[in-house]
Formats: structure tokens, sequence, C-alpha cells
């Protein structure tokens, strides 16, 4: 999620649960929602850093604690009264930085809970990486209460409820059902894909992904045995799906080349995070370069922050040179 998302998602958590605490709980809990996304700093370091550092410390489990013990160290620091205690401190901090990380759990880029133990990414595929109903939401939660507490001030009357908690929790009730129905739908969309023919060839494998307006319209990407196709798929009815209306792309045939490709050193960091590659093969004058992008990105319509790899080989399959790029500053077939 984008960190505005955050950030309203750790303030509405502290007015549905903690509305009793004071602003030295809240700063903590904004802390600890949104910290987790300095990772996107790493892009001014180039697509290297990028793609080992986004998402993988600050998202794992390790990573979390981090930044629980920071939000509860910051969040104590400004307490200069000690009116706050510890553990309600370490409550709240945990509950937005946890919040922060089931929600990007929830989007098909992935996170890497168990770093550096493992650089294995995890993702539910249900929602899209701007999500604006999520936005609307949450915006209705923070702002309708402050409507209504400046109507009941223009005419006198007093509210002793803390404020904004029936509205916090009324928003992150509806955004809890709205995921759930975001993840049969996305449960809907792999089913209408998986018992279909490809140009003749039966699927095997099948991957969903969220539209950031559309509950109903997902992005697939099936793998058949000589190709990756790309459909808009509808979550509830599969009369309306026809799996020819896709575009196709042919997977190069395995060589000593792709062999050679995979087992770089940068094929191996690029494969080991992207969900869905897809190498092309060109010859050039020296022998050939292979640029290898992720189809989620093309699925997810996405546009910025792509990382592909670009390998050089001789006309022997031997590695000449390669690199991460952004996909921007590559022609992509």
């Amino acid at each position: 999620m984008d960190i505005l998302t955050h950030a309203l998602l750790s303030l509405t958590l502290a007015r549905g649960f903690f509305a009793r605490r004071g602003w030295p709980v809240l700063a903590g809990m904004l802390v600890a929602g949104t910290l987790a996304d300095v990772d996107l700093i790493s892009a001014w370091f180039g697509p290297a850093a990028y793609l080992a550092g986004r998402r993988t410390f600050t998202h794992s489990l390790l990573g979390t604690v981090v930044i629980i013990a920071i939000a509860a160290w910051i969040a104590h620091g400004l307490d200069g009264k000690r009116r706050e205690t510890w553990k309600g401190i370490l409550a709240a901090a945990s509950c937005a930085a946890i919040a922060h990380l089931l929600f990007d759990f929830c989007q098909a880029g992935g996170i890497a809970l168990l770093w550096p133990f493992r650089g294995t990414r995890f993702a539910l595929d249900w929602l899209p990486n701007v999500d604006p109903w999520i936005l609307v939401l949450l915006l209705g939660g923070v702002v309708v209460p402050e409507f209504f507490r400046l109507v009941s001030s223009e005419i006198g009357a007093r509210d002793k409820r803390p404020r904004g908690r029936n509205g916090a929790l009324a928003a992150l009730a509806l955004i809890v059902i709205y995921v759930g129905a975001r993840g049969v739908l996305h449960f809907n969309s792999v089913a209408l894909l998986e018992p279909r023919s490809y140009h003749g060839e039966s699927p095997r494998r099948a991957e969903t992904f969220a539209d950031s307006l559309s509950l109903l319209t997902w992005h697939g990407v099936v793998e058949t045995q000589s190709y990756l196709c790309l459909v808009e798929v509808p979550a509830t009815s599969g009369d309306s799906f026809d799996p020819e209306s896709g575009t196709c792309l042919h997977k190069p045939e395995e060589s000593p080349m792709l062999t050679a490709v995979q087992q770089s050193a940068v094929g191996r960091k690029f494969l080991s995070a992207a969900r869905i590659p897809r190498a092309a093969v060109d010859k050039t004058e020296d022998g050939y370069e292979v640029v290898i992008r992720d189809l989620r990105d093309v699925a997810e319509q996405q546009t910025r922050q792509r990382v592909v790899a670009r390998i050089w080989l001789d006309p022997g399959s031997r590695i000449v040179s390669e690199q991460l790029d952004w996909a921007g500053e590559v022609n992509l077939r």
C-alpha cells in the first residue's frame, strides 16, 4: 500500500482502539505504521538496490519487531510526563506495525517475511498497489466524525465519548469486509482461468491480480507449455470470458544460453524476486542480449520502479556482461 493509506490506517486504528491514549501514542502508531516504507529510498540508489531492499528487511518479521521497538521508544520519549505505560505503548505500536504488514501481504508485490533466513516473498494477490476504495473508507472514518463533532459543538451538545471512535470502528469493519470480498473474488477469478485452453494448450499455472477500481475485473497471467498469456478475467461469471481474447507471448525454448542466464548472478537475483519471469532473446553483432522482466508488472499495469535483468552473451553462450535496469530505460518485447 502507499504511505498515505498506511498513515490513515494507523490514525484510524488509534481512534478505534486507543482513543483514550495521549498524543505520544498516536505519534508512535504513525511511526510504526509507516516506517516500513522507508525502504522506498532504495530506488534512489538504482534498480539493484531497489530489488534487494524493497519489502525485505523492513517488511520481515524481524524488521517489524525492530520497527515496533523504534516507534515505542519515540512514543515513550515524547511522553514527558510519563502518563503512558510501556505495555500500552507497545500494544499500540504493534497494532499499527502488524496492520502495515498484513495490508502489504494482501498485495501482489510480496513481502519477505522470513528475511534474512529465507528470501521467499509471500503474497495473497487480493489488493492492488493503491486501492482508492480503502482510501475512501479510511478518509470517511476520519472526516465524517469530525463533521458531526463540528455540528454538535455548534448546537452546544457535549459528547463524552472518545473522539472519532465509532466512525473509526465502522471504517475498519467495512475494510475487513471489503478485503474479504476481494479475497473471494480473487479465488473465483483464478478458478475461471484454470479449466480453459489457451491456443490449444492447458494451463500449467494461473495467477490473477487486482484492478485498482473494479472489483469484478482481474488481470490474469496464464502459463502453458509454449506461452505466457495476459488476459482480462471477470470474477463473477465465466460466460463472458474468452480465453483466446488475451495476448499470448511465446516462451523461449530451453537452451544453453538460457541455462547460463538463469545461473548468472544477476539472473539469480532477479528470478528470486520475480513472480512470473519472461525472457526475450535478441541477436546482436557480438552474440545475444537476454532481457528478463516480470509479467506481474505488466498485468498490474505498473509504470514506475519496474526492474528488469539484462544479460549479454557471446556466440558460445558465455556471459559477457550483466546488470539490472529500470524497465523504462529498456526496449522491451
